[in-house]
């Protein structure tokens, strides 16, 4: 009886122990929703410092203006004792002007035998892609989670100096095509 006990404590421990993977979706939603805004600040406070953004990854002129949608997590994979790969899909939603001239751009024609168009609206001029990416969630000094959501050469060096091998090959695992 007494090793039932023992073992149902010791699993409740370490489940206990485990991050919610849910956080890790809503965290990222939250840091796209914030770009969505241009609240920059708020999605840096979730960013490693290496990855912390300027200006807005999207893309806004006279024909165009992008949104970012949901965002659903794929799958993780543990890197070390602290960290993780994220790898998710990102929906992308594009207002554009001129959506019949866009659709016949050869962008768009790329983007669609790759199958990254889910939707098409042409009343509405909105075009929605979705887009596989990586993320990584490392743990800061001060034993936060922070994430890298543009992987790029100086934040990976900065937070996997000695498992940079590991990174590269599960990135060129998933993404292939670079």
């Amino acid at each position: 009886m007494h090793r039932i006990l023992i073992l149902l404590v010791f699993i409740g421990l370490l489940s206990s122990c485990a991050r919610d993977r849910g956080k890790t979706q809503r965290d990222l939603q939250k840091i796209y929703l914030a770009i969505n805004e241009g609240n920059l600040d708020e999605a840096n406070e979730l960013l490693v410092a290496e990855n912390k953004l300027a200006t807005s990854p999207l893309e806004s002129d006279g024909y165009t203006k992008e949104l970012y949608g949901q965002v659903h997590v794929l799958e993780t994979k543990t890197i070390g004792d602290d960290n993780q790969m994220i790898v998710y899909k990102l929906e992308k939603h594009e207002r554009n002007r001129g959506i019949q001239r866009r659709m016949m751009s050869e962008d768009f024609k790329e983007r669609r035998a790759a199958g990254e168009v889910k939707s098409v609206d042409e009343d509405s001029g909105i075009i929605v892609y979705t887009v596989r990416r990586a993320a990584f969630e490392v743990k800061t000094d001060n034993g936060e989670y922070r994430y890298i959501i543009d992987p790029t050469e100086k934040a990976l060096n900065v937070h996997f100096p000695n498992k940079r091998k590991e990174v590269q090959q599960l990135m060129e695992k998933y993404f292939p095509e670079g």
